[in-house]
């Protein structure tokens, strides 16, 4: 479980995503959990309420929220093998909060597919932490009725500082579908960009604040943060139940700006 990351998020072009590596090469090192060069893809299934509250609660920057989503790391053959997560997202006045569950890719996948008592049927030894996320899970799905309903994928480049307290990704061609098909590592089955394919999303997830070094070299290279979620952006894109909402809102605006 991670605590109190602190997160800047930055829309830029590739050949500004390669002078930041090249920039901040004597920094940051590979993260030590991707593959030598750092690459990896995900695909990602995020679950919703049936009237997109998830959505909303951003959207109108409620202090506390959070969202399921279920995670597949890596590709058959690459250098990072296939991995699943069933993550819990948390956002809590300004801290985000990130608890995971660690499954075998299959038992992943037939949770996203709706197998949700799979977590009760392999039988493991839970640690205490495990099951307050299991309990914290259910909780979602059966009181606030969270279900799949929109899918993304990306590449992924994944650096950190030595200490472990600064990490920066690059996440390129990120692209979703709203028809949930049974995910696969490195999914190919997308067709619908969330940002433009010459685009990059730069995050940097600190432990606490954001180192000052970081903070003058993004004022030197005139940086400006933005507020972006893959999440709501691509829900305003595809997601047929959003659209509808949006529509009878009267504020077309909404749909112009990715969400907070």
């Amino acid at each position: 479980m991670s605590l109190n990351r602190t997160e800047y998020k930055y829309l830029i072009s590739l050949d500004e995503m390669e002078q930041i590596q090249k920039d901040l090469d004597d920094r940051l090192v590979v993260d030590s959990l991707a593959s030598e060069d750092g690459c990896y893809p995900i695909v990602t299934e995020y679950f919703e309420t049936p009237t997109r509250e998830c959505f909303w609660e951003k959207e109108r920057r409620l202090a506390s929220r959070r969202k399921i989503r279920v995670r597949i790391y890596g590709s058959d053959g690459g250098k990072i093998p296939p991995t699943g997560f069933i993550e819990i997202k948390h956002k809590h006045f300004g801290f985000g909060a990130k608890r995971r569950l660690f499954l075998p890719v299959e038992e992943a996948i037939a949770f996203a597919d709706g197998d949700y008592d799979v977590l009760k049927r392999v039988k493991r030894d839970w640690s205490r932490t495990q099951r307050m996320i299991i309990a914290e899970l259910f909780d979602l799905i059966e009181r606030r009725k969270f279900e799949p309903a929109i899918q993304l994928r990306y590449d992924r480049k994944a650096l950190m500082t030595p200490d472990g307290q600064l990490r920066i990704t690059f996440d390129t061609r990120l692209m979703c579908r709203s028809e949930l098909l049974s995910l696969e590592a490195d999914d190919q089955r997308f067709s619908e960009y969330i940002i433009p394919p010459d685009k990059s999303i730069f995050e940097v997830k600190s432990i606490g604040p954001v180192p000052f070094w970081f903070r003058e070299y993004g004022g030197e290279k005139a940086l400006m943060r933005r507020s972006f979620s893959k999440f709501c952006t691509a829900l305003k894109q595809v997601d047929p139940v959003l659209l509808s909402q949006l529509s009878h809102t009267g504020n077309p605006s909404v749909l112009s700006e990715p969400a907070a």
